[in-house]
């Protein structure tokens, strides 16, 4: 073997040894307690980062990855950040008196965070701006009952969905960035009589920004569960697809992962469908699926007890391999 075979073997070898594998984030009730969990997306390595502590009792939910892979938004009692190893957490909104915070998205430069805000005993309201360096917030959709807001990958548009009640159909909304010409983006479901709800929610931009992932539940009297199904549409809201999982999965989370050729997603069990659920049912424990788009095959990435919740996706394409730089 030559001095150039060597060094080639040598390259290939480094390379191996460093290659960053795309990750998922999710949170988990397991092994006696509640935490951030982080693992390879074939669901290997599941590795605990985080755990749920005294400041923080409950799961503290990831909500995404921020776009350089370097940082998760979480949260806790309002909106965090820390490093993607778990450490340095640091509070960026509280969520105020008689107020809540919910979930959160990246700008695509990792600058601004869009996010659900209810403060002042629900007399302030709407979808919020924050200014990670400043933590300036501003309301770009005030007053407006919106929720799940997700940064389209061009940092044009933002979508979400809407609070729902028992017998208030939902549907998907699309907005500016700076929360101008906020319209549906699908119209709202019609049919069903009395109670009869369909919630339409939980959307994300794919990878490149051309469609949108989003879950439809729908119910009969608030006790007859009638389906889980999750849908894909274009970016303006047609082709509207329903993907073969089955409808007695109900769903918790769900994120693009395979640059857009997969889903991944926390659902529960299966459960009764359209059979009345007595008052004291209590949901069976959720695990992490993937499912490819094109050949509708399902593979379970997670399997144990607990209940595995809120996720994310990052492509290896961003995250480093080493404190010295990223994957070439």
């Amino acid at each position: 073997m030559n001095t150039r075979h060597v060094i080639l073997l040598c390259w290939v070898g480094l390379l191996l040894s460093t290659a960053a594998h795309a990750r998922i984030v999710f949170s988990s009730e397991r092994d006696g307690g509640d935490g951030i969990y982080v693992m390879d997306d074939d669901g290997s390595n599941q590795t605990l980062i985080r755990q749920a502590n005294e400041w923080n009792p409950k799961v503290p939910f990831p909500y995404c990855w921020s776009p350089d892979g370097t940082q998760i938004l979480i949260q806790t009692y309002g909106l965090s950040l820390m490093n993607a190893d778990g450490t340095n957490v640091r509070k960026l909104i509280g969520r105020g008196f008689g107020g809540s915070i919910g979930r959160g998205s990246f700008s695509p430069d990792g600058k601004n965070i869009a996010f659900e805000g209810l403060f002042n005993h629900g007399a302030e309201h709407g979808i919020y701006v924050l200014n990670i360096r400043t933590l300036e917030m501003k309301a770009i959709a005030p007053q407006v009952m919106l929720n799940n807001p997700d940064w389209s990958p061009d940092g044009k548009h933002i979508i979400c969905s809407e609070w729902s009640t028992f017998g208030v159909h939902t549907t998907i909304w699309i907005m500016d960035a700076d929360g101008h010409d906020l319209r549906k983006l699908i119209p709202t479901p019609v049919g069903g009589e009395g109670e009869f709800t369909i919630e339409r929610g939980r959307p994300r931009w794919s990878p490149n920004g051309q469609r949108i992932v989003f879950h439809q539940q729908e119910w009969v009297d608030g006790s007859f569960y009638k389906a889980f199904r999750y849908i894909i549409c274009d970016r303006n809201g047609e082709n509207i697809k329903q993907l073969r999982i089955p409808k007695d999965m109900k769903g918790i989370s769900l994120s693009w992962m395979d640059d857009g050729e997969s889903i991944v997603f926390s659902a529960r069990a299966p459960i009764p469908v359209n059979v009345k659920l007595p008052e004291d049912f209590e949901d069976p424990n959720a695990n992490i699926y993937k499912y490819h788009i094109w050949t509708n095959k399902m593979t379970r990435l997670t399997n144990h007890p607990g209940t595995d919740a809120s996720l994310d996706w990052i492509s290896d394409d961003v995250l480093p391999v080493s404190p010295q730089g990223k994957k070439k």
